[in-house]
C-alpha cells in the first residue's frame, strides 16, 4: 500500500514577533535553514494577520511590545482555531514568576531569556518543529487511510450495484423468455428464492374463480427448520389462514405490507388435530401487490427466516416486484389474446358450418328440381318451401352479423317510445315458442301483476328477450323446463329467464356475453346459431340504459339470465314433405342418410330416391347404428356434427361390424378443414364431401361403389 511521504526537506514556517529589527536578524540567523523558514513581524497586529495567511510550527513572541504586548497577542492567537494549539515561546529580557505564570496560563510552552543562547534556542525550537512534522505526517496518513477506506467503500458499493444489476438483468431475461402464465409464475418464485427471501408465495385472484390460487416455493433455510424426521412435512408446507387475511389486505390497499410480529403463523401445515397447525417461524414476511386489475389481482409474499447479507436489499426487492408485475401482466395479456384468437377461429369455423347447413338442402332441392319433369307442381311446391325456409335461416344469420357490426360501430338507431313490457314479452314468446315445441320443453311465463311501461324500441327489446329464450331452449335438453318471469322494484323492470339445462362453467361466466366466446366447441352443433345472441342482448340492453347478468351453479345445473330496464307502472309441428314419385321405379342401392338437419335429410332422401335408390334416414348416431343393423346399407352418408355421438364414432362402429364391412362411408359435413379430413380417414370414412355437396358427384360415387360391392339388384345383401 503506497503511503504519503512527508519528507524532512519539506519546509516548515516559524513566526517571530518582536518590535526590534535587530532581534529579527538574530533569530533568523539562528533558526533559518534548508528545512525551516522564519517569518518576522514587528507587532501583535501583524502577527494576527500572518497566522491567517499561513500555518506555523512554532511562534516566538516578545513580551514587551508597544500597543499590543505579548500577552495580549498570545490571548488573541489562542482564540483563533488555526493557532489554538500552536506552541508559543515567549522571548523576554526579564522574567519574574508572576509574568511567567501569566504566560503559561495563556498557553505558552516555554520562556527564553534575551539575549538568546543560539544552541538552547535552536534545540527547543527543533523539538516543536519535529512534533509539528510528526503531527502533519499523522494527519496525512489518516487522510490517506480515509481516502483508501472511501475508495474501498465505493468499490464495494459498485460491486454490489453491479451484482444487483446483474441479478435484475437475469430476472428480466428469464421472465421475458416465456409468455405462459404458469411458467412465468414458476420463474418468479424460482428467482426470488433464496436471492430475496427464504420462502415466496404468489396469491392470485381471477375473475370467475370461486377461490384464490396460491403457489409456494421454499428454500433450504425453511426446510432446515423442520424436524428431519418429518420429511413429508417439507412437501406440504402451505399458506395458513393468516396468510390469506394479510394477502387480502394487501390487495384491497394496493400497498406493500410487512409483518414482523406474528409472522410465525403465516406458513405451515395442518396436523392430525383439526384445531392445531404447525407453523414455520419467520423473522418477517412482506406482502407486495403484483396485479390490481378488475379481472385479476395478485400479491407476492416474501418470508425471511433471518435477514443477512445473502438477501438482496429492499430497493432490489421493490424493483424485482415491479419487473415481476410487468412480466405477469404481459403473460395474462398474451393468454387473453391467444384465447381471443382461438375463439375467433372457432367462430369462423362455426360460421362456415352454419352457412353450409342451409346451403345443403337448397342445393339438394335444386338438384331435385333439375331431375324432375318440368311443371311438376308437387316438386316445385316442396322445393320452393325448402329453399324459402333455408334462405330465411341464412338471412337471420347475416342479420345477426350485421347487428353486431352496427352495434360495435355505434350505428344502431333506436326508435324509442313508451310501450308496455307485456307487448315485448308476448312477441318474444311467440318467436321462441316453436323452439320449445320442437324440443318438447315445458315453458311457463309469470308476468308482473302491474302493467310496466318501458321507454324503448319494441323490435330491439323483443330481440333481447327472444335471444335469451332461444338460448335457454338451445342448451336445455328435450323435456326440460324454461321459465320467464317479470317483476318491478324501485323504478326498474326485472326480466328473468331460467332453465334447468346444461348450465355454464364458472370460468366461462365472466365471458359469456363476449363476442366469439363459446362454452362448447364440440362437433355437436345440433342447436345451431352463431353464439352471438348473448352479445347482441347485452349491447341492446345497455343501449336502453339497462343491464344484463348471468348466473349458473355450474355444468348441468341450469342458468339464469336477468335483464334490468328503467320502467314505470302504467296508470291504468314442421310441414309434411310432399310425396314425390321417383324418376326410376327400380331401387338400385340401399343408402342410409344420417344428419341432424331434417331439411337436409329429407331433401337428400328425395334426390336419391329420384335416382332409384332405397333410402332410410336417421337424425342421430345411436338411431343410425340401430337402423343400420336392420337396413344393412350399402352406402352411408354421414354428417359429422351429430348430437351425442358424432359421425366419426358412428363410422368406427360401422367399420367394426362384419355385416357392414362392404358399406361405403361418405362424410357430408360443414366441417372441411384438413384436420377434419384426416379424422375422417382415421375413422374409416371413404370420402369426405363439404356441404353443400355436388350431388352429381355423390351419385357417381354410389354408382362406382356398386360393382365393387357386388350388389346390383334389389334385395341383394339383405339379411334373411
Amino acid at each position: 500500500m503506497a503511503m504519503l511521504d512527508v519528507s524532512a526537506q519539506d519546509k516548515v514556517s516559524i513566526l517571530v514577533v518582536d518590535d526590534l529589527a535587530s532581534q529579527h536578524v538574530v533569530l533568523r540567523t539562528v533558526l533559518e535553514g534548508p528545512d525551516q523558514e522564519v517569518v518576522t513581524v514587528s507587532s501583535g497586529r501583524q502577527a494576527l494577520k500572518a497566522v491567517l495567511q499561513q500555518e506555523f510550527a512554532v511562534i516566538l513572541l516578545d513580551v514587551n511590545m508597544p500597543e499590543m504586548d505579548g500577552f495580549e497577542t498570545a490571548s488573541m492567537l489562542r482564540s483563533y482555531r488555526r493557532t489554538a494549539s500552536t506552541p508559543i515561546i515567549f522571548v523576554t529580557a526579564y522574567v519574574d514568576d508572576a509574568e511567567m505564570a501569566r504566560g503559561y496560563s495563556l498557553g505558552a510552552v516555554d520562556y527564553i531569556s534575551s539575549p538568546v543562547v543560539p544552541e538552547i534556542l535552536s534545540a527547543k525550537v527543533r523539538v516543536f518543529v519535529q512534533m509539528y512534522r510528526m503531527n502533519r505526517e499523522l494527519l496525512a496518513r489518516a487522510a490517506q487511510r480515509e481516502e483508501l477506506a472511501r475508495a474501498e467503500a465505493q468499490r464495494a458499493s459498485a460491486d454490489q450495484a453491479r451484482q444487483r444489476a446483474d441479478f435484475l438483468a437475469h430476472v428480466s431475461h428469464l421472465l421475458t423468455r416465456s409468455l405462459d402464465v404458469e411458467t412465468t409464475l414458476s420463474r418468479i418464485l424460482d428467482t426470488s428464492v433464496p436471492a430475496l427471501a427464504d420462502a415466496a408465495c404468489v396469491y392470485l385472484e381471477l375473475d370467475g374463480e370461486p377461490s384464490p390460487r396460491t403457489l409456494l416455493h421454499c428454500g433450504p433455510a425453511v426446510h432446515a427448520l423442520i424436524d428431519p424426521r418429518s420429511v413429508q412435512m417439507r412437501e406440504i408446507i402451505a399458506p395458513l389462514e393468516q396468510f390469506f387475511v394479510l394477502a387480502k389486505q394487501t390487495v384491497d390497499a394496493g400497498e406493500s405490507l410487512v409483518c414482523r410480529g406474528g409472522s410465525n403463523s403465516i406458513f405451515g401445515w395442518t396436523t392430525g388435530n383439526a384445531h392445531r397447525t404447525d407453523a414455520v417461524e419467520f423473522e418477517e414476511v412482506g406482502f407486495h401487490p403484483l396485479l390490481s386489475g378488475a379481472e385479476r389481482k395478485a400479491v407476492i409474499a416474501f418470508g425471511v427466516v433471518r435477514r443477512d447479507e445473502n438477501h438482496q436489499p429492499a430497493p432490489v426487492v421493490t424493483e424485482f416486484v415491479s419487473r415481476a408485475s410487468i412480466a405477469l401482466e404481459n403473460a395474462f395479456l398474451f393468454s387473453a389474446l391467444r384465447d381471443e384468437d382461438r375463439r375467433k377461429n372457432e367462430f369462423l369455423a362455426m360460421l362456415a358450418h352454419e352457412l353450409r347447413n342451409p346451403l345443403a338442402p337448397i342445393s339438394n332441392a335444386v338438384s331435385v328440381m333439375k331431375s324432375t319433369e318440368p311443371g311438376d307442381a308437387k316438386v316445385m311446391t316442396w322445393a320452393t318451401g325448402i329453399i324459402g325456409t333455408q334462405l330465411d335461416h341464412m338471412v337471420r344469420i347475416v342479420d345477426d352479423l350485421l347487428d353486431v357490426s352496427r352495434i360495435a360501430r355505434g350505428a344502431v338507431a333506436l326508435q324509442r317510445k313508451p310501450l308496455s313490457l307485456r307487448v315485448v314479452l308476448d312477441r318474444a314468446v311467440e318467436t321462441s315458442r316453436p323452439h320449445f315445441a320442437a324440443r318438447s320443453q315445458t315453458f311457463s311465463c309469470e308476468a308482473c301483476p302491474n302493467d310496466l311501461i318501458v321507454e324503448g324500441d319494441v323490435v330491439r327489446l323483443t330481440q333481447v328477450v327472444a335471444n335469451l329464450l332461444n338460448n335457454a331452449s338451445k342448451f336445455t335438453p328435450p323435456g326440460g323446463r324454461i321459465d320467464l318471469s317479470t317483476s318491478y322494484s324501485d323504478g326498474t323492470a326485472i326480466i328473468t329467464v331460467t332453465d334447468d339445462g346444461e348450465g355454464i362453467e364458472p370460468k366461462l361466466l365472466p365471458r359469456v356475453f363476449d363476442l366469439f366466446a363459446q362454452g362448447d366447441s364440440a362437433l355437436d352443433r345440433a342447436q345451431g346459431g352463431l353464439g352471438i345472441g348473448l352479445t347482441l342482448a347485452r349491447h341492446l340492453t345497455e343501449l336502453h340504459g339497462g343491464s344484463i347478468r348471468c348466473w349458473s351453479g355450474g355444468r348441468g345445473r341450469g342458468a339464469k339470465f336477468t335483464v334490468e330496464l328503467p320502467a314505470s307502472i302504467a296508470a291504468d309441428k314442421p310441414a309434411a314433405v310432399a310425396d314425390v314419385l321417383p324418376l326410376r321405379r327400380k331401387r338400385d342401392v340401399r343408402v342410409l342418410v344420417v344428419d341432424d338437419s331434417i331439411a337436409s335429410t329429407e331433401s337428400l332422401k328425395i334426390f336419391l330416391e329420384l335416382h332409384g335408390h332405397e333410402v332410410q334416414c336417421a337424425h342421430d348416431g345411436v338411431s343410425a347404428l340401430a337402423l343400420a343393423k336392420k337396413f344393412v346399407p350399402q352406402v352411408a352418408v354421414l354428417d359429422i356434427g351429430l348430437p351425442g355421438m358424432n359421425g366419426y364414432d358412428v363410422a368406427k362402429v360401422i367399420r367394426a361390424d362384419a355385416a357392414l364391412k362392404n358399406c361405403m362411408l361418405i362424410a357430408l359435413s360443414g366441417y372441411g378443414q384438413d384436420e377434419d379430413r384426416r379424422k375422417s380417414r382415421s375413422a374409416g370414412i371413404d370420402h369426405h364431401l363439404i356441404k353443400p355437396a355436388d350431388l352429381t358427384l355423390l351419385i357417381e360415387l354410389i354408382a362406382a361403389h356398386v360393382p365393387r360391392g357386388g350388389v346390383g339388384a334389389e334385395g341383394e345383401g339383405r339379411p334373411a
